[in-house]
């Protein structure tokens, strides 16, 4: 005799079930599969993308640093040209008006003599009044001591001294002449009286 198996569950029940194990068994692939792949993409997003994010905030930070330094750079500059202007006006300031030497110059010079430079230094490292060089020409020796002594007589020119003076010849192109004159070439130097 033969021994079969009967089943005595129905077929439905079976097929049902056989059917709720595949579902089953694909869902828990698919949901390990998602699971991996989502695994993944935040891996991906939160370090390597994270990384490269920080790489170029890292650039972006520098491009923004270099361009802090080149405004810094500029206000710089424009502070040491602020600085250098108020040096020179506080100079200016010090010492005495320059229109105001001219002027004793201009008053004090007479007609048989001119200059033809002027020269100021003014002593900015140290505490001395600023001196001027006189360069010219006189007709005379006179004349040249007329000068000399008006000149010293001013206050506001302070130890006058005649550096040199020798006679020369001067040509009167000026005047339609080839001619040459005779004069006294001079230079003087003097110390100005500031504030």
């Amino acid at each position: 005799m033969a021994l079969r198996d009967i089943n005595l569950i129905p077929a439905e029940i079976l097929t049902h079930r056989l059917g709720q194990r595949h579902l089953c068994f694909w869902a828990g692939c698919l949901l390990v599969s998602l699971g991996l792949i989502f695994g993944f993409f935040f891996y991906q997003k939160h370090v390597i993308i994270g990384q490269k994010s920080n790489f170029a905030n890292l650039q972006h930070t520098h491009t923004h640093l270099g361009l802090k330094i080149k405004e810094i750079e500029k206000i710089k500059q424009e502070l040491e040209k602020l600085d250098h202007q108020q040096t020179v006006l506080r100079d200016i300031i010090r010492g005495p008006i320059c229109s105001q030497v001219l002027w004793k110059l201009a008053d004090i010079i007479n007609e048989n003599t001119w200059l033809t430079s002027l020269a100021t230094d003014n002593n900015r490292n140290s505490e001395e009044n600023a001196s001027i060089k006189l360069n010219g020409y006189s007709l005379s020796n006179e004349e040249l001591g007329n000068f000399l002594s008006q000149l010293s007589l001013e206050s506001i020119f302070q130890n006058v001294r005649l550096k040199y003076a020798q006679e020369a010849l001067l040509s009167q192109s000026n005047r339609g002449n080839a001619d040459s004159i005779k004069v006294i070439q001079f230079e003087i130097e003097c110390k100005l009286l500031t504030g």
